[in-house]
């Protein structure tokens, strides 16, 4: 028998994910913009944990999907500041 790395396509470059949460984190603030995240994460830690993603590697697409959030707010921020 032989062990299997099981990898989903990057949640970082799934683009309607990333807009939609940076959509909804754009609408909300402070402790409900922490809550919709964290719950937001948690709903896709179990859903990749179910697929068979090893934890360590869930969680580091979770951390990477954050920074693609993140990067997709700074950007609309930017195009409405002009």
């Amino acid at each position: 028998m032989c062990d299997l790395n099981i990898s989903a396509f990057p949640l970082h470059r799934r683009r309607k994910l990333v807009e939609g949460i940076a959509r909804v984190l754009e609408s909300k603030h402070g402790e409900d913009a922490n809550a919709f995240w964290r719950s937001t994460a948690k709903a896709i830690l179990v859903q990749l944990s179910e697929s068979g993603i090893a934890p360590g590697l869930a969680e580091q697409e979770v951390g990477t999907l954050l920074h693609a959030v993140l990067g997709d707010l700074a950007t609309r921020s930017a195009a409405i500041s002009r």
